[in-house]
């Protein structure tokens, strides 16, 4: 096993950085995880774009999962840096994926790697690296069903290593509201289509401002128009218009209210498309897991986490989002994280598992 050492935690950073892995090409930092940890003389498996690893500490107890997804977005012509060159510039390191999630991927890495050296708690600490999840699909929740039963679970994103113990759900509905064409001569004899989506937009609005309830943590669940399309020419009334939302649910107002909601709130248009598998998650702040990570953060309360995560993935047991990192800088030109963070994480991790698996 190998001796700690304070920079352990970014050189590992810099490695993973250095390997791109934009979604669906994962393979390869894949096997660069699993040399690593098996160069620390543990057994990880590999399953399909994922690689994990268990270690079992000195007497029965919990089961926790640590996880940090390894796929990262495409990079983009704004950047001006090399995105997987990995630089260390001036307290941050630079590189694609090193703040979303790489960073807190590689502190959770060397977290199992000290555990695993010392076994000095209870139960079962399980690692794992995971695909997809920008994009979903074969990631973490096709990885689930592999692992042992857990206890509880920690996402690695970036949080400024702030505790988040909820996140809102995620939905996507186009409403469609058709019109009849005419020349805009004319309006008289068609029916304007974009005017009467502007009616219908209006009339969703209304019914989301009823959503008043605010949630502890998460706060007020959200409704926002993102996009509008419709005509075909500058002097045509449209016959077809469409919007689309974006649909932040809460415990409060649930993937079903907003789903029962919006169809009766329109007059003409009609759901066209209707995504809403993303359910808010909650844990309580007074949770075990909770309250070891608060504990390993020296924080005084949970936050929000601001998108949608893995934890979405394990709904099913208390779970909290943690890692080094400042979300606005995620999917970013010359994405980077804070060095300080990194290495902090890795004691945070450690802390929070042995809090937890006492």
């Amino acid at each position: 096993m190998t001796a700690a050492r304070a920079d352990d935690a970014l050189d590992l950073a810099q490695a993973l950085v250095a390997v791109p892995s934009v979604s669906g090409n994962e393979a390869a930092v894949v096997e660069t995880i699993r040399g690593v940890l098996a160069s620390w003389g543990l057994a990880p498996v590999v399953s399909g774009r994922n690689v994990w690893c268990r270690v079992e500490g000195n007497r029965p107890g919990r089961t926790l999962l640590l996880q940090s997804h390894i796929d990262t977005v495409p990079t983009s012509s704004e950047w001006k840096r090399d995105p997987w060159k990995a630089e260390r510039d001036g307290g941050r390191l630079f590189g694609l994926g090193s703040n979303d999630t790489k960073g807190g991927g590689a502190a959770m890495m060397i977290a199992v790697r000290d555990l695993a050296a010392s076994r000095d708690f209870a139960g079962t600490l399980l690692y794992a690296a995971t695909c997809d999840e920008e994009t979903g699909g074969q990631g973490l929740e096709a990885l689930r069903p592999e692992l042992p039963p857990i206890s509880g679970a920690v996402i690695a994103e970036p949080t400024v290593l702030r505790v988040a113990a909820a996140q809102r759900g995620l939905m996507r509905i186009v409403v469609r509201v058709e019109g009849r064409a005419a020349h805009a001569a004319r309006p008289w004899q068609g029916v304007n289509a974009i005017e009467l989506a502007m009616d219908e937009l209006a009339h969703v609005r209304a019914f989301a401002a009823t959503a008043t309830r605010e949630h502890a943590i998460l706060g007020r669940a959200t409704c926002t128009p993102t996009l509008i399309e419709g005509g075909t020419k500058a002097n045509v009334v449209p016959s077809l218009a469409k919007f689309t939302l974006d649909v932040r649910p809460t415990p409060e107002y649930p993937n079903a209210w907003w789903a029962e909601g919006v169809p009766k709130a329109l007059r003409r248009g009609e759901v066209e498309l209707l995504r809403g598998r993303m359910t808010p998650v909650a844990t309580d702040p007074a949770d075990p897991l909770v309250r070891a990570a608060l504990a390993a953060t020296a924080g005084d309360a949970p936050v929000a986490f601001g998108g949608v995560s893995d934890l979405f993935h394990v709904r099913d047991v208390p779970g909290v989002v943690l890692g080094p990192g400042n979300p606005e800088v995620s999917h970013t030109a010359d994405e980077w994280v804070d060095e300080a963070q990194v290495v902090r994480a890795v004691g945070v991790y450690r802390d929070l598992a042995r809090e937890y698996l006492r």
